[in-house]
């Protein structure tokens, strides 16, 4: 598959190639998001002569010494650290993927470098040294630990996020997905990791319910299995007590006594792994109102998501080979978990500021409790709020996975739920938003206010 976007990370790394002395560069990120693929691309288009090396975890520092000198043609030395010194002797343009895993090698290669680097840089020797990891949690204590060797000696990072909508519907255009309401499925399933993709131009089907099936029915061991895979390398031993927090996440238990549920209620452990989960492993958020404290926890990552709620919740099933039981769960559930992603596909576009519907200094949700009604019936949300501070405009829209919408309807309920949100009530102006698959009837005003509808070609022209 050819190279997508990254223009801004590109033209970064183009920057320390063309530089001079000893420099360091950082890029980390989740695994499949695309970074061996990006600092390979910018080094083959520089046409330097560099050096690339992929770091195993489960190798001894003996078979990595010698493996490397069969495949370099080079001495076989007896240590890693002569090993280095050779290599930074001999290549300006290095490149060591999965940097984190000379940890389990020999933790030592990293005082190694340290040592190396400070004696580089006090000569003034040209040295470019890329290095690119996808345990976050691992990679954060390298080189952000005071106490760790490498503290203070990178010159740049780069937290490598996935690719950005327009990047993924441009992708599955090429793929021969032509449907907007396929490419926003395939979106909620893989978000913006391009090696996933990879995977739609290896099955050849142009449509997401034959691809599901594929991937369903006959068992796609590759990708059922690779949840697992990312998970379990990060997190240890301890995989089992993140899988069981992570699960429920997925499943909708959002709010920290719901997922104590899965702690015996124990509140104090449920907010430790959380805490960890979202500070040293990057793998959730929270999410607060807009106004309001009570926040709620959401999996940051698509295709991990999709994973919990659709493959490691089912894997007796597949241990049985019931892969027919399987995919009727997965027909039966998927419309559900679409309208939590429209939600949040809508909601990227609006802080994109690809949906021009005004100019605010926040946007997020919205949720709360309403006075004086009975239990059951005193919340409301709102799926997306934007203010700006400044002018005191106010907008409130709501997603609707539906063909058909009223959007009369939907604009007068937004406007109630509007009325519970205490803010400049007197003198804001309030504007509304509604995205759908369709509409029975698009309107431009609804009591004396501006109504923006996007449906599905409308969203596809503005993604475009």
């Amino acid at each position: 598959m050819k190279f997508y976007n990254r223009k801004k990370e590109i033209e970064i790394l183009e920057r320390f190639i063309d530089a001079k002395g000893t420099r360091l560069v950082v890029v980390k990120g989740i695994r499949r998001v695309g970074k061996t693929r990006l600092v390979r691309e910018v080094l083959e288009r520089s046409g330097k002569n560099f050096l690339s090396i992929f770091v195993p975890r489960d190798e001894t520092a003996s078979g990595f010494i010698e493996f490397l000198s069969i495949d370099l043609n080079i001495p076989r030395f007896t240590n890693l650290y002569e090993l280095f010194k050779y290599l930074f002797e001999k290549y300006e343009f290095i490149f060591l993927d999965e940097f984190q895993n000379f940890y389990y090698m020999d933790k030592r290669v990293y005082s190694y470098i340290q040592r190396l680097f400070d004696e580089y840089r006090v000569k003034g020797r040209n040295l470019c040294l890329f290095v690119s990891g996808s345990s976050y949690s691992l990679m954060k204590r390298i080189f952000s630990d005071y106490a760790k060797a490498l503290y203070g000696r990178k010159d740049f990072e780069i937290l490598l996020d996935e690719l950005d909508i327009p990047s993924v519907f441009l992708i599955l255009e090429d793929l021969g997905i032509k449907k907007i309401e396929d490419k926003i499925k395939f979106w909620s399933v893989f978000g913006g990791m391009p090696k996933y993709y990879e995977l739609l131009e290896i099955l050849k089907l142009k449509s997401f319910e034959k691809i599901m099936r594929e991937v369903f029915l006959k068992n796609y061991k590759s990708l059922l299995d690779e949840g697992r895979s990312i998970l379990v390398s990060e997190f240890g031993g301890e995989h089992k007590i993140y899988f069981t927090l992570l699960e429920a996440i997925s499943e909708g238990k959002t709010k920290i006594n719901e997922i104590a549920s899965k702690f015996n209620n124990d509140v104090n452990a449920a907010n430790r792994y959380v805490d960890l989960l979202k500070k040293e492993y990057n793998l959730i958020s929270r999410i607060s109102p807009i106004f309001g404290k009570r926040g709620i926890y959401k999996l940051n990552n698509n295709f991990i998501h999709f994973w919990f709620r659709f493959i490691k919740r089912y894997e007796g099933y597949y241990e049985q080979g019931r892969t027919e039981s399987i995919y009727k769960f997965f027909e039966r559930e998927f419309k559900k978990y679409l309208g939590e992603k429209f939600e949040e596909f809508c909601m990227k576009l609006v802080k994109e500021g690809l949906i021009k519907v005004g100019s605010f200094t926040r946007i997020g949700r919205q949720w709360g409790k309403i006075k004086n009604k009975p239990k059951g019936e005193n919340t409301y949300e709102i799926d997306i709020l934007a203010i700006n501070e400044k002018t005191k405009q106010i907008l409130a829209a709501e997603c609707k996975w539906k063909n058909k919408v009223n959007a009369e309807k939907v604009a007068e309920e937004l406007i109630e739920k509007l009325s519970f949100v205490d803010w400049h009530k007197k003198d804001r102006k309030e504007s509304l938003a509604i995205f759908a698959k369709s509409f029975s009837k698009k309107i431009k005003s609804y009591d004396g206010r501006k109504v923006y509808c996007f449906d599905l070609k409308g969203l596809e022209r503005i993604v475009k």
